[in-house]
């Protein structure tokens, strides 16, 4: 889902703000902590774009068995993460910007409201898309065995 509109995009981030403000006050979180933690959603309250994607699995099995349905589930979320990295690839491709934060996997409820979506979808965070700010810093290249374990 993208929110193009101003209005959706406050509105939606506005509610979420209040139910991470709620979460962290449970928590026990110093006022000065939980505004710290807020200010880090101007990322995307400061993008001219903002996409929801979110988990949706129309089609996946239902076995009746605890763990194939969790496997059907992983499997669906899996690829659900892939679709988000492609997409950001693809951005990235059309020399856009993007953030992936997940902000919105952690108030489902409130995203779903505000946003009039089904029950079934999960949103998967938010990416705020735009031109970026600057170039990409240079980075070192670097060799696979540097990150990968072969056994």
């Amino acid at each position: 889902m993208l929110l193009e509109s101003a209005e959706s995009r406050t509105r939606l981030l506005d509610a979420m703000r209040e139910a991470w403000v709620a979460d962290l006050r449970r928590d026990g979180k110093s006022e000065e902590s939980i505004a710290k933690r807020v200010r880090r959603g101007d990322v995307l309250r400061n993008a001219p774009y903002l996409a929801v994607p979110c988990l949706v699995t129309d089609g996946s099995h239902h076995y009746g068995d605890p763990r194939r349905d969790t496997a059907e589930r992983e499997m669906f979320l899996v690829a659900a993460g892939a679709g988000v990295q492609n997409f950001l690839v693809a951005l990235a491709g059309e020399r856009l910007g993007s953030a992936w934060v997940s902000s919105t996997m952690f108030c489902r409820d409130v995203v779903r409201e505000v946003l009039g979506l089904p029950g079934d979808w999960d949103p998967l965070g938010a990416v705020a898309i735009g031109h970026p700010a600057a170039a990409p810093r240079e980075r070192a290249a670097r060799t696979a065995s540097e990150f990968v374990e072969v056994r």
